[in-house]
């Protein structure tokens, strides 16, 4: 009997390190599966901070080139103040003595020259609106700030997808020059030019009497000319906005207990060790905020500024002359991806024809920034 004690007291002893052995298995294992979890959850949290600083970094892009569209357009006001100052002192003399004509000649060639120097300003407006040097710079800035980031990922600014507003011809803008030419050019955002600016004078005219004797008879307006002047963004919410995506994960496996060699193998969250089909999305949006393109309304005298001084001269810019409400500064800021903004297709929208694109559908109650 004493023999079979120590027997007995091995045997446990070895079912206890079994059992020590399958415990530190199992922690290792749900180790190495919480770490394997982690890492793709940091990778995903990576992704939506990269395409959040991409986003912001196209959206503030887009701000400057706004702001400086902003100036050049008071630049073109400013030069409509010029016309009309020069034309609104003491009333010019008609063309032609005793011809009782409310036209000057004079008058005229300062009306030819007011248009040559609006025209100068709005070239200079159109040559910085075009899509090459508002929207593209955008993209390119969000898939510099993408690539730093976060490398080896994939970012899109819908720059493909019809109605996005990042696609070229999605927005426009509508220009015209007073000696004759117009333009439409892809933009940043829908511009629209007031063409209906006047412009006009007094004229000093003598009449002839019967006797055959001129005499004076009191200032009469010259004739008005219409004028093409500056711009206001069609849409009159003030907001520009652009939507990225980042795609792709590293190539890792761990525990991925889904891999697969060819890709789309689902993965944790979606990710794929290798990519293909699978690849984690993640969406924002940024936009400029706090400001518009042009005056506050779109009617009246506010649209063209033809407010009238003394005698129905129309009155240069002053206590008279309504101001136009343009905002200094456009600034960059992130929105939710579900947030009402401007444009022919919302983020939401989208969102979901990325989507059909990709042969997925997308379940918006998800997808939020």
């Amino acid at each position: 009997m004493p023999l079979l004690t120590p027997t007995l007291r091995n045997g446990r002893r070895g079912q206890a390190a079994v059992l020590i052995a399958l415990s530190i298995f199992a922690m290792m294992l749900l180790l190495a599966m919480a770490t394997n979890v982690g890492v793709v959850v940091n990778d995903k949290i990576r992704m939506q901070t990269t395409v959040d600083a991409a986003t912001y970094a196209a959206a503030y892009s887009e701000a400057a080139s706004l702001n400086e569209l902003v100036e050049l357009n008071k630049d073109i006001v400013d030069a409509v103040h010029t016309c009309r100052q020069t034309l609104e002192p003491a009333p010019w003399l008609e063309t032609t003595p005793c011809g009782c004509v409310p036209q000057s000649q004079l008058a005229e060639l300062a009306v030819q020259a007011c248009k040559l120097a609006i025209d100068v300003q709005i070239g200079r407006f159109v040559a910085r609106a075009p899509y090459a040097r508002t929207v593209r710079p955008a993209i390119q800035a969000g898939e510099a700030t993408a690539e730093a980031n976060f490398r080896g990922i994939d970012v899109s600014f819908f720059q493909g997808l019809p109605g996005s507003p990042t696609f070229p011809g999605s927005r426009n803008l509508y220009a015209s020059f007073n000696m004759g030419s117009s333009v439409v050019m892809p933009s940043v955002a829908d511009i629209r030019q007031v063409t209906d600016t006047a412009v006009n004078y007094l004229v000093f005219v003598t009449c002839p009497t019967p006797s055959g004797a001129c005499v004076p008879v009191p200032p009469q307006l010259g004739p008005t000319t219409n004028l093409k002047t500056w711009f206001y963004k069609e849409n009159r919410d003030p907001d520009v906005w652009v939507a990225g995506r980042v795609s792709g994960t590293p190539e890792k496996q761990f525990l991925d207990t889904a891999y697969r060699s060819g890709g789309g193998d689902g993965g944790f969250f979606g990710a794929s060790s290798t990519g293909g089909d699978d690849k984690i999305y993640a969406y924002s949006v940024a936009k400029p905020y706090d400001g518009s393109i042009g005056p506050s309304e779109l009617n009246g005298n506010q649209k063209n500024g033809n407010m009238v001084g003394p005698m129905g001269v129309y009155a240069s810019r002053g206590t008279t002359y309504p101001e136009l409400s343009m905002y200094d500064e456009y600034r960059a800021r992130l929105a939710g991806i579900n947030e009402s903004l401007e444009g022919d297709a919302s983020p939401s929208d989208l969102v979901q024809l990325d989507g059909l694109q990709n042969g997925k559908f997308w379940e918006m109650d998800k997808v939020k920034h």
